[in-house]
């Protein structure tokens, strides 16, 4: 854990963050059931009033059977979206949720999955210490808002564990609590969303 500084209107505060692993140990069997349970906290901020969770991990796509080299049949193919919801309009959202830093493989989950499914949404939840992410990456989420324009849309929500902000440093235990924020995908900020 480590105690940040930071400056607000009215003075200087400070918080504590920590690895999401804190609250998580595991990214597929702690975070994803967590985010699950917090789908309506998740809706405004990605644009839509409800998520209705749908299913985990659940096989779209083209999928076919192929002999190994031991002779086996085996069904591979298609995606697995980490978590499929809908939102108010019964529209399909996909979600790709990750521990940080965002990468290109987790990008590329996200952009199959969102055409694989058909997904009106499709949001890309990244979990750090201090969630970075890659002008590239930014870029090519505002480039394809902008080509699928009343199709598909795309967000990006970074996860942070940290304290409540107080006029002076932490000292001894803190209780450490999840936050979400959105990220502008243009000029890459995010900070704590209102209220």
């Amino acid at each position: 854990m480590t105690s940040v500084q930071g400056e607000a209107r009215g003075g200087t505060y400070w918080r504590t963050v920590a690895d999401p692993r804190v609250l998580w140990p595991r990214e597929v069997a702690d975070f994803h059931p967590w985010l699950i349970g917090v789908l309506d906290r998740l809706a405004p901020l990605v644009g839509v009033e409800r998520l209705e969770y749908v299913g985990r991990e659940m096989p779209v796509g083209e999928r076919w059977v192929h002999t190994d080299r031991h002779g086996r049949d085996r069904l591979v193919g298609g995606v697995r979206p980490d978590i499929t919801a809908r939102d108010e309009a019964g529209r399909r959202v996909v979600i790709e949720a990750q521990y940080g830093p965002a990468d290109h493989q987790h990008l590329g989950q996200l952009l199959t999955y969102g055409r694989a499914t058909g997904a009106a949404l499709a949001v890309w939840v990244v979990a750090d210490l201090d969630p970075v992410f890659s002008r590239d990456h930014l870029d090519v989420l505002a480039e394809q808002n902008v080509l699928f324009a009343g199709r598909r849309r795309f967000a990006l929500v970074a996860v942070t564990v940290e304290s409540d902000p107080s006029a002076t440093p932490p000292v001894g235990d803190v209780s450490l609590v999840p936050r979400f924020h959105p990220v502008d995908l243009v000029t890459g900020t995010w900070a704590s969303p209102p209220g």
